[in-house]
């Protein structure tokens, strides 16, 4: 867990060297992902991604353990991390990108501002560009992110095998529902 706080701290260092105001964090981040076939739906959740937004900049960044989305079923945990996401091999999926044209809007005032989000996922070792539309909310100066994405499983290279190919869709769909607060550091 030192790790993953201390890269992440190294990472806003990096790309949100701006005001400590301008920066806002969470540890809560929520990511889940469904996916909808004829043989069953499967979807999953994680509430503990980290995510950081610099409210001037537009830079977004999130980064989250793959064991820590839970299933309904623990047969689908188990095959999740050890045959498609290979967990212990990839352990994290991270997201950097940026809020496009950011000086449209004023992410200082309260209120509510449909964006476009476009950067870099990292799934399963493979990098894959997107552009999403996006809600960003302001309110007593607290900036909430949700967006979802359209994920290709064949994009990030995750090997499905043909015996239960039926069960698995070609796409997932992939939401992100973030609360950030003001970063203290």
């Amino acid at each position: 867990m030192k790790n993953i706080i201390a890269s992440f701290l190294l990472l806003l260092a990096i790309n949100f060297t701006s005001h400590a105001q301008d920066v806002f964090t969470t540890n809560t981040g929520v990511v889940s992902f469904f996916s909808e076939t004829s043989m069953e739906n499967i979807d999953a959740v994680s509430k503990v991604a980290l995510a950081a937004a610099n409210i001037k900049t537009g830079k977004v960044f999130f980064k989250i353990k793959n064991t820590s989305f839970h299933f309904k079923s623990s047969l689908m945990e188990e095959h999740f991390n050890e045959n498609y996401m290979e967990s212990e091999k990839y352990t994290h999926s991270i997201f950097n990108g940026e809020i496009v044209n950011i000086k449209n809007y004023d992410l200082t005032k309260d209120g509510t501002y449909e964006v476009t989000v476009q950067g870099k996922m990292t799934i399963h070792g493979a990098d894959k560009d997107y552009s999403t539309k996006g809600v960003i909310t302001v309110k007593d100066g607290k900036v909430n992110l949700n967006a979802s994405f359209k994920v290709r499983i064949e994009d990030h290279k995750i090997k499905i095998p043909s015996v239960v190919g039926a069960n698995i869709a070609e796409f997932v769909n992939v939401k992100v529902d973030a609360t950030l607060e003001p970063n203290k550091k």
